[in-house]
């Protein structure tokens, strides 16, 4: 195990404790939070709930990136600030965040970084394409008490160890202790997108982004139960396949406790991450 990552890990964990428990208070003071759930979702209780854990993923990564000049953070960095201005927006139109439109032409600003980068026209356009999947993917996970936060760590334990991956697992690890249900602390957009942003250049940038579909993989599934309800919904006249969607939504109307979802979410992530561990590392 590589020492960086190690000590990273260990001191992101104690300084993340500190960063997540003011982001908490100051999310209180500020009320920042959307003030309003949406009539069908049946935790209203969680419309008081600040939404500044993602405020301190983005000071983490700033600090991160101003140690090691890792480019994958820059992307990551970008995509937070996306997601904070759609979590300000929320907060100051009661729960109604920036129109989808708004949030990918943003994107397509962050995606032009890529050629700084080196690539051409063909790959900054493919990268965008790869930054809205993927963004959209850890966005739609974020949905249950401590569900996105759970299914990254396996994700960070497989990726390649270095101070860089180590510091981000432990500020997960830290955040955790504030978002587990019944969760104090949410990221909000801010820290989905900040993570949606890292894996997609992280990715990109080793020229394995096709391993984001087994990474990712419960991000997939959350996607894809929308796209499904959508067009089944529209070509049925309005019939469901799903109680709700994201996925996750569904099983929370079944009945289903946030713990119970985040264990097999999280599970079903873990043995994708075992594959591709073995992807990466078997003689073939």
């Amino acid at each position: 195990m590589s020492s960086d990552f190690v000590l990273f890990f260990g001191f992101s964990v104690i300084l993340g404790y500190f960063v997540f428990w003011s982001c908490l208070h100051l999310g209180l003071r500020w009320g920042f939070y959307p003030k309003r759930i949406r009539e069908f979702y049946d935790d209203q209780w969680k419309a008081h709930v600040p939404l500044s854990g993602g405020l301190g993923f983005l000071l983490i990564g700033l600090l991160l990136y101003l140690r090691f000049r890792h480019p994958a953070l820059l992307i990551a960095l970008l995509s937070g600030l996306v997601g904070l201005a759609d979590d300000v927006t929320k907060t100051l139109r009661q729960g109604h965040g920036m129109k989808a439109r708004y949030k990918i032409l943003l994107l397509v600003l962050v995606s032009l970084c890529f050629f700084s980068f080196g690539y051409g026209a063909t790959r900054v356009a493919w990268s965008f394409i790869v930054l809205l999947a993927t963004t959209s993917a850890t966005n739609f996970t974020d949905g249950a008490d401590g569900l996105l936060g759970s299914v990254l760590v396996p994700v960070f334990l497989v990726l390649p160890q270095s101070g860089v991956t180590g510091a981000l697992l432990g500020s997960l690890i830290s955040y955790l202790f504030f978002n587990a249900s019944p969760a104090r602390l949410f990221m909000g957009d801010t820290g989905s997108l900040f993570f949606g942003g890292f894996l997609a250049s992280f990715m990109l940038l080793r020229g394995q982004e096709w391993w984001l579909i087994l990474l990712c993989l419960i991000g997939v599934i959350e996607v894809a139960s929308v796209v499904m309800q959508v067009v089944y919904f529209r070509l049925t006249g309005g019939k469901r396949i799903f109680r709700m969607t994201p996925i996750h939504h569904h099983f929370q109307k079944l009945g289903w406790s946030d713990p119970r979802i985040v264990t097999l979410f999280t599970g079903i992530q873990a043995v994708a991450c075992t594959l591709c561990w073995v992807g990466w590392n078997w003689p073939w």
